[in-house]
């Protein structure tokens, strides 16, 4: 069935001006006033509104689909995993260590935009204490990540490494 459309049947359709609004985590950091308290979150909630904030940045949100394989529910768990107080760095996944990298590298675009972008959203969401105590938090699994890979753990010997150097393996 094909329907026609007449030019002159059209509705006249004009602009509202303040339909859509910014919402308040595309805007700058802003102190929050004392006599406005946040409720205390628990780390999944926290995870899940930080998460929501990532999709609704057109550049993060296809950063972070890239990255997790297009496996939305996998970002929202490390999220969590990286805001659980409890998380040390040898409890991260590489999907974790990347999202942290993103977090605070400030390497290329993406890490320009998330750092300040992620700052401003925790502002928002969170009391000025909490909010620097889980950058603090952040900054200091990103500084871990980054002496691990410049001080690598030395490999295990294997048996051929050791048959070679005669220790292990001898025949009589």
């Amino acid at each position: 069935m094909t329907i026609i459309v007449r030019p002159e049947s059209r509705a006249e359709v004009r602009p509202v001006w303040g339909a859509i609004r910014t919402p308040k985590y595309l805007l700058p950091a802003v102190r929050v006033p004392e006599h406005e308290h946040h409720l205390p979150l628990s780390t999944a909630e926290l995870a899940f509104r930080i998460f929501a904030a990532f999709r609704a940045h057109p550049h993060i949100n296809n950063v972070l689909t890239h990255i997790s394989r297009a496996k939305s529910v996998e970002v929202e768990k490390s999220l969590s995993r990286i805001l659980d107080p409890s998380t040390t760095i040898d409890d991260l996944s590489p999907l974790e260590e990347n999202i942290i990298e993103l977090m605070v590298g400030e390497r290329g675009i993406t890490g320009k935009i998330l750092k300040p972008y992620l700052q401003a959203v925790l502002r928002s969401i969170l009391e000025p204490d909490g909010a620097e105590r889980l950058i603090r938090k952040i900054n200091a699994l990103y500084l871990e990540l980054e002496w691990k890979v410049q001080h690598p753990s030395p490999a295990p010997l294997s048996n051929e490494q050791s048959k070679e150097s005669g220790h292990a393996g001898q025949e009589p």
